[in-house]
């Protein structure tokens, strides 16, 4: 979406230009900042010509020349624009974008082969449609699904919208310190709230941090911490595999890891040494190195590793500080992309992990 006052639009600014090929119908506006905007009209695809007509209409309103109507006879539009110069779209609606994100390819599917028995209990793919004003109601199966797919495929990244200033306050993907900052907490609330609702449950599930969780279901989660809605995660709806996974993946998440890349090669030298020298050193390095942490890395560090020594201290669910530092060293320790090496890395992360855990009295006194 951008916003185009009357102020925007020259007498030339607004050009019908005729159908190529494949039958696409492009219009040209043009602002004096040199942003230009196509508005595409394809059949089978997007908004009914009706509506783009209107736009149009008064669009060649702000010109004060009249408008004659479209030349072509049009049954739907799909509609795009270039960004400008500046990388930057104006007024738009982030929950909308959030919104679409949430569909996925599942969703499409179930929407093409379900009918509505309930008209108010409407799927994420029939409210998306009814927000950006598309009908393919009119369209058989394999078109409906085209339009879908390219609905879908069409959408910007996350990691776009965020870079462009888009989506400026979002949980998954914020460095820690910004993150505990803005919350005014020591560790983030979706940590927080995460292993309470997990330890809510108990420890004793087989495999827990093992088995994966329902991807799009925690997808879905993501998205809801995300926009800040309130969530209570010891709802039933919430399974354990579910919300380790959730866990999992703010972690993965992080643009650097609780233990920032600056601290890797401190870390890699200790487990090295630990090889050939002293055990009680390799401790010492270790700790000297998570109490040089920045405090929220430090807060967040302790809470995840006293929750992890609890779960390795359930014997029924078979996770102990060994399985629990293969699943967690890369998340909690890395080395930096450019120097990553996952063969050589892998060990060291994990290595440092299950002493850190068998040690933390130790490592946090």
């Amino acid at each position: 979406r951008v916003a185009i006052t009357a102020g925007d639009i020259t007498n030339d600014a607004l050009v019908d230009l005729e159908p190529d090929k494949k039958g696409i119908k492009l219009i040209k506006i043009s602002k004096p900042n040199g942003l230009e905007m196509l508005l595409r009209v394809k059949a089978e695809t997007g908004v009914k010509a009706s509506t783009f007509e209107s736009w149009l209409e008064n669009l060649s309103g702000c010109t004060g020349t009249p408008y004659t109507g479209l030349k072509n006879s049009l049954s739907t539009s799909d509609i795009s624009h270039h960004v400008g110069s500046n990388g930057h779209d104006t007024d738009v609606d982030r929950r909308s974008i959030l919104d679409c994100k949430e569909i996925t390819k599942k969703d499409i599917t179930e929407f093409l082969n379900k009918k509505m028995k309930d008209p108010t209990n409407k799927s994420s793919v029939q409210k998306l449609l009814e927000d950006q004003g598309i009908d393919i109601s009119h369209l058989d199966k394999s078109k409906k699904k085209e339009v879908l797919n390219r609905l879908l495929t069409s959408r910007p990244s996350f990691s776009d919208l965020e870079r462009k200033g888009l989506i400026k306050y979002t949980v998954f993907g914020c460095p820690l310190a910004k993150l505990c900052t803005r919350q005014k907490v020591a560790v983030p609330r979706v940590l927080t709230d995460c292993v309470e609702a997990i330890e809510y449950r108990g420890l004793k599930s087989g495999g827990m941090y093992r088995i994966s969780g329902n991807s799009a279901s925690i997808q879905k989660l993501r998205f809801k911490f995300d926009r800040e809605e309130t969530v209570n995660l010891k709802d039933e709806e919430f399974d354990i595999n579910m919300l380790t996974g959730f866990l999992k993946l703010f972690l993965r998440e992080l643009p650097e890891p609780v233990i920032p890349f600056c601290q890797y090669p401190i870390v890699e030298q200790a487990i090295n040494g630990d090889r050939n020298g002293s055990y009680e050193e390799t401790l010492t390095s270790l700790k000297q190195v998570v109490h040089a942490l920045p405090e929220p890395n430090k807060s967040t560090f302790k809470y995840i590793i006293l929750h992890l020594v609890r779960v390795a201290h359930e014997e029924e669910n078979q996770m102990d500080e060994h399985n629990l530092s293969i699943i967690f060293g890369p998340s909690l320790l890395g080395n930096h992309p450019d120097r990553a090496n996952l063969l050589v890395d892998l060990p060291i992360q994990n290595t440092a992990v299950e002493k850190i855990i068998t040690n933390y009295r130790t490592i946090f006194k």
